[in-house]
């Protein structure tokens, strides 16, 4: 049996700590829930000869990793052949004889040298290039509870469902940008290489253009001539911004006025607390404490505001306040999350209103790219169909005053 300091959070709001004897720490917490008590930090009382936990990552440099779904595919298969009755050693030389990716097998590879070594499978996965933070936290968690085929699978279908939301995310967004890209590309071709011919072809009849025909040669000659000094306004401007991008005063200002941004800013608002509310709803299932699933989900945001919110409600949670009073004072997640929050603290059910709460964030998410994909790609058609519509107009007017003349 081992020994576990706990602070743990009563139903009533008030801070307990305590020292509590268990066979793992999966045991422990479920000890402290069945009296009530949400855990917010667990730590193993260490013997006198005891070391601490910290070995050093060895760490691949240079070494890119496999892509997202193909490490999902390869837990999916683990877990098959751990259901199977294989060995974690077989199951992983299995994967490196079986698998199509050569960086799958260069990192299975590795991770059998490592356990071999006696290094544990989570703690593996750490040196290993490719596995999110949230899946060596499961692991571990498996590792201690005997149930590592299921925290497999549940790490699977997390790498999925953040896959998709990904991608979902970059689709709804990546159709306009290309279609303006094109259009743009298009406009520019017409300006600056048909208008002046057409130009040209009209000065020689000596004819006098009509207004709407002038007006587009004025245009494309103000574009010819201010065109390189546009560019280069607008490259210096791609320059500053992504040096701002890589400094950490100016990202954050830029990741904050990004989630201001009318419907834009409403998507990465929902993103982010889906993000929060999933990574943290299946973090608290498995047995992780409330602290750990914290610093997991802080890795999990890509925006640096957001992970600045999470960082500030860890630090709350060690002063003694609540995770809900953290969320409702910083502005960013949505208002429910905070709200349901709340309800789960009171009812030491946290990581079930987070999966209702990651679920009904998930369809609004949904809803909303597929209005926003609508809106930006209908607005991008039609600004499209009235300049060509004016380039024609005007051209066909110029040729019918000359025929008319």
């Amino acid at each position: 049996m081992a020994s576990f300091l706990y602070n743990a959070r009563d139903p009533n709001g008030q801070t307990q700590t305590g020292l509590i004897e268990a066979a793992s720490t999966g045991v422990a917490i479920s000890q402290l829930r069945d009296r009530g008590l949400l855990v917010v930090n667990l730590k193993e009382e260490l013997e006198e000869d005891g070391q601490a936990g910290g070995r050093s990552k060895l760490g691949i440099q240079g070494f890119l990793g496999p892509r997202n779904v193909q490490v999902e595919l390869s837990l999916r298969q683990l877990a098959v052949m751990l259901r199977g009755g294989i060995s974690l050693l077989a199951a992983m030389q299995k994967i490196c004889e079986q698998s199509d990716s050569r960086a799958i097998r260069n990192v299975y590879s590795n991770l059998i040298d490592e356990v071999q070594r006696g290094l544990p499978f989570s703690e593996a996965l750490e040196t290993q290039p490719g596995f999110p933070a949230f899946v060596t936290r499961l692991v571990g968690v498996g590792e201690r509870t005997g149930v590592q085929e299921d925290v497999l699978v549940q790490a699977a279908d997390m790498m999925k469902s953040r896959r998709e939301m990904v991608m979902d995310v970059v689709s709804a967004l990546a159709y306009p940008f290309l279609i303006v890209v094109f259009i743009s590309m298009a406009a520019l071709y017409i300006v600056t290489t048909l208008i002046p011919k057409l130009t040209a072809l009209l000065a020689g009849l000596g004819k006098e253009l009509p207004p709407i025909t002038a007006s587009l040669v004025t245009t494309s000659n103000y574009l010819q001539e201010w065109g390189p000094a546009i560019l280069s306004v607008v490259g210096l401007s791609v320059v500053a911004f992504v040096v701002a991008w890589f400094t950490p005063k100016a990202r954050l200002l830029i990741d904050s006025i990004a989630l201001r941004i009318p419907l834009l800013g409403k998507i990465f608002r929902l993103t982010g607390t889906l993000t929060f509310s999933q990574t943290m709803g299946t973090l608290l299932g498995s047995g992780v404490t409330v602290l750990d699933s914290l610093v997991t989900t802080q890795q999990m945001h890509t925006n640096t505001y957001l992970v600045s919110i999470v960082q500030r409600s860890r630090d709350a949670i060690i002063r003694g306040n609540s995770l809900a009073d953290s969320l409702r004072e910083n502005w960013g997640f949505m208002p429910l999350l905070s709200t349901m929050v709340a309800v789960g603290e009171e009812s030491g059910t946290l990581d079930e209103v987070l999966d209702e709460v990651s679920e009904f964030h998930k369809a609004r998410l949904e809803r909303l790219m597929k209005l926003f994909s609508t809106i930006v790609t209908t607005g991008v058609i039609v600004c499209a169909g009235l300049l060509v519509a004016y380039v024609y107009i005007a051209f066909f007017v110029g040729m019918f005053a000359i025929a008319g003349k």
